[in-house]
């Protein structure tokens, strides 16, 4: 079969490293090597600037579309941001990301019937298959109509809630709309937990069963070897974006607890810093958090390579993922996958992953 998946955070992206970029990166390399023919659309960014790349003797092929600048790609037309009042006019709205949506569905409608596409996959977040969705409902779209298959991973007015975001802000009101619309006409539905099933269903008024659970692909992530003094003294490592939705704030506040007690346990926290408000940076917040007598068991650092994290994992005795909500958590199968327990929230898919007292504690 030909696939065709669009993900505007297939990595390298413009925005800090995540679940569904991650996914589309296993499930797209897992694909083509079982030889299939796997078509992604993605961002130009620093550090991605190839136009068209291909991985796994050319059954996977990267194709990336640029928002910012005008872009010809061969064998398809030409899309241009300094000609389409179109895109002009999306970049300037609420929700800015559907700049990308329809470049992307203007470039996969030439791919569908270009290349013979058999399927086309989206995620639900900020709802990038809109247009494509729309147009294929309104007769303007390719005459070849593969089904739409949207991968759920969290709607954007649940993320913003658990965040403390405003859900009444221009933007979550737009893209629940669009995110609304993408899964109420698409032809199938799946998502990698019972927990998101369960939720989506409630939130979405939707028929028991009408969700298929796939879990998340494993990737090539390796089980690592610790030592006596690891297991004893190594560190407790959070890994994924520091932001309230992760829990990030209620962990902080309880490893300084469990350092006032414990004052040799260390603590390091592996992601971007997305704490911050409107008069304080995301690091004066944290800095604020733990008392200066402490902040020498507390190592934050930053955002960093995949090819980076076994070495953070590899040193540490303890995986954290404290959640306030999650769908099934890359980071969590991860840090499962290296070796490590994983102390854990119950709300989200990772509860199905962890067995209580066993392989973790809930």
């Amino acid at each position: 079969m030909k696939h065709l998946i669009v993900c505007p955070e297939y990595p390298p992206a413009p925005t800090p490293p995540g679940g569904i970029g991650t996914y589309v990166t296993h499930i797209s390399k897992l694909l083509a090597e079982r030889g299939e023919t796997v078509h992604v659309i993605g961002q130009l960014c620093e550090g991605a600037k190839k136009k068209v790349e291909e991985k796994c003797h050319g059954r996977l092929i990267i194709h990336r579309i640029s928002v910012d600048e005008g872009e010809s790609f061969p064998g398809h037309s030409v899309i241009s941001t300094n000609s389409s009042p179109v895109v002009k006019g999306l970049l300037q709205s609420g929700l800015s990301s559907q700049g990308f949506s329809w470049l992307a569905c203007l470039f996969a409608e030439n791919l569908v019937e270009q290349e013979g596409i058999d399927i086309v996959e989206a995620q639900d977040y900020e709802s990038p298959l809109y247009y494509f969705q729309l147009r294929r409902a309104l007769g303007m779209g390719p005459k070849r109509c593969p089904p739409c298959i949207i991968h759920l991973h969290s709607p954007t007015e649940t993320i913003a809630r658990y965040n403390d975001w405003d859900t009444n802000d221009l933007y979550f009101r737009t893209a629940k709309r669009l995110e609304d619309y993408s899964i109420g006409t698409a032809d199938a539905l799946f998502c990698p937990s019972q927990f998101l099933s369960h939720y989506a269903e409630a939130y979405y008024g939707l028929a028991h069963g009408t969700i298929r659970i796939i879990p998340l692909p494993l990737g090539d992530n390796p089980t690592l070897e610790r030592g006596k003094d690891t297991w004893e003294h190594g560190t407790i490592c959070y890994v994924g974006r520091l932001q309230r939705l992760k829990g990030v704030v209620e962990w902080i506040d309880a490893a300084v607890n469990i350092a006032h007690e414990y004052p040799t346990v260390r603590f390091e926290f592996i992601g971007t810093n997305l704490l911050h408000t409107d008069g304080m940076s995301g690091d004066e917040f944290v800095g604020r958090r733990i008392p200066e007598k402490l902040k020498m068991g507390f190592s934050f650092r930053g955002e960093q390579k995949r090819s980076s994290l076994l070495q953070f994992l590899g040193k540490a005795r303890i995986a954290v993922v404290p959640s306030r909500w999650e769908n099934f958590p890359n980071t969590c199968v991860e840090a499962m996958s290296s070796g490590l327990p994983v102390l854990t929230t119950r709300q989200g898919g990772q509860a199905e992953m962890v067995e209580d007292g066993r392989t973790g504690w809930l």
